[in-house]
């Protein structure tokens, strides 16, 4: 858990794909499970030829992994809030070590401006909420908000793909 959070270092460039990868990524975004054979036939080439660029996309890093979408309210995770930390640089790793040890914390971003950090929490009561946040608020000042609705996440799209392309 403790690398959930880590510092990554910056990519320098971005990979190389083509039509034929961008239509498997996006198939893949669509349904993870799809079986290769089937992700062939749908884009129109051979299974060992999806197969073999899928395993490049995912050793070259574009393919970061595959998992399922979880309700987390039906899960007992009803509330979902938004937690801005402005700290000062003394505090970003002792801070990154803290959200990592914090399971109610599900994601984590850097942030330029006057804020350093917007963590994503779920939790199941306004009490758990203090509990985090003042957890939190132990790096600097916190500002928090409560999530009302999410919307679907939306894929990568095909344009948008193109576009990274260059």
């Amino acid at each position: 858990m403790a690398d959930d959070f880590k510092v990554k270092e910056p990519r320098s460039r971005a990979a190389e794909v083509d039509g034929a990868d961008l239509a498997i990524l996006e198939a893949l975004q669509d349904n993870a499970r799809l079986p290769l054979a089937a992700l062939a036939r749908q884009i129109g080439m051979s299974q060992p030829a999806v197969s073999e660029r899928v395993k490049r996309l995912e050793e070259r890093g574009v393919i970061t992994g595959y998992g399922a979408r979880i309700d987390a309210a039906r899960l007992g995770l009803p509330m979902m809030a938004i937690i801005r930390l402005r700290t000062t640089h003394e505090h970003i790793r002792p801070a990154l070590e803290r959200f990592a040890a914090m399971p109610e914390v599900v994601e984590v971003h850097r942030l330029t401006g006057e804020d350093c950090f917007l963590l994503k929490v779920l939790v199941p009561t306004p009490a758990d909420l203090e509990t985090i946040v003042d957890g939190v608020a132990r790096f600097g000042a916190v500002t928090t908000s409560l999530v009302l609705r999410s919307e679907a996440a939306k894929p990568i799209g095909r344009d948008l793909l193109r576009k990274a392309r260059g």
